[in-house]
């Protein structure tokens, strides 16, 4: 399916309190312009998800969503309810089977200046993306030479100011020697890579499997929920602690996992290796997307 399809402009009204009695959003769909004055272009004031489409499925919206809402607040800006945002994807996505939706939200254009002007407008940008042909094999990841600043407040969110990330991903294609970059905060626990949450597994008599608690740095990823979820039903043991670079060659086993490629296991760490555990694929084979 042709994934260039006419721009679609919507103008949306939804009754979000008694305080705000009516809120406007401009929806652009599949839109290739944007305005030089929107705020998320001049500051990255916004928020952003990225959804995958496979065989017509919208995966994990609604958690999607859910994180949304949540950095709605936290920037207090405006978005869409669920049912309408659900429609414009459903707009976007059109008949493709296959492909990558990414939201973007912007608190609205202003010409000038940091102040937020009064009535300003959100500007909802829900875009496809043709949905590469990955290959899943395990993964040589490297060490990030810059570290993710401490911040509480943001730093669960996806906010759309990713300059950090923009850093790693320049080393990253410098490199060639690595699939992704491991980084650290600044006490050199480890935090995710550049583009996934990351786990490691102890190979003791039951499966213990770890991941880093994102208390100060790093994205509460849904994949990574939704994982922490199922083992926890599974009655596997995870727990999410501090994850010092030096304890890496601690464990046996390595995986890394984000909404768009599901699980991919890793092969080694700058030198130090991994095994890849035919029962921690069988365990979770549900999120590794062949």
């Amino acid at each position: 399916m042709d994934l260039e399809e006419p721009t679609v402009h919507l103008f949306f009204q939804n009754i979000r309190s008694e305080r705000v009695k009516k809120s406007k959003f401009n929806i652009f769909i599949n839109t290739k312009k944007v305005s030089i004055n929107d705020r998320s272009f001049l500051y990255g004031d916004g928020l952003f998800e990225t959804i995958l489409v496979r065989d017509g499925k919208i995966y994990y919206l609604k958690d999607h969503y859910s994180r949304l809402k949540k950095g709605s607040k936290l920037l207090k800006i405006l978005i869409p309810d669920f049912k309408s945002t659900e429609s414009s994807i459903k707009k976007c996505i059109n008949k493709t089977k296959n492909c990558i939706v990414k939201i973007i939200i912007s608190r609205g254009d202003n010409k000038f200046g940091y102040q937020i002007p009064s009535g300003i407008v959100p500007n909802i940008y829900i875009n496809k993306i043709r949905l590469p042909k990955y290959i899943n094999n395990s993964l040589k990841l490297g060490l990030s030479n810059y570290k993710f600043s401490q911040n509480n407040t943001l730093s669960s969110i996806k906010h759309n100011n990713r300059i950090e990330q923009s850093l790693i991903a320049n080393q990253l294609s410098l490199s060639r020697k690595y699939d992704d970059l491991v980084v650290l905060d600044y006490k050199n626990n480890i935090v995710e890579t550049l583009s996934s949450n990351i786990f490691f597994v102890k190979n003791s008599k039951n499966l213990v499997i770890y991941t880093p608690d994102l208390l100060n740095a790093g994205i509460h990823g849904i994949m990574r929920s939704n994982i922490i979820s199922y083992l926890r039903n599974k009655k596997i043991k995870i727990i999410q602690k501090k994850i010092p670079i030096d304890t890496a060659d601690k464990y046996d086993f390595c995986f890394i996992c984000n909404s768009i490629r599901g699980i991919r296991f890793v092969e080694s760490i700058n030198k130090k290796k991994y095994s890849i555990s035919n029962v921690l694929y069988n365990i979770l084979k549900d999120f590794i997307y062949e």
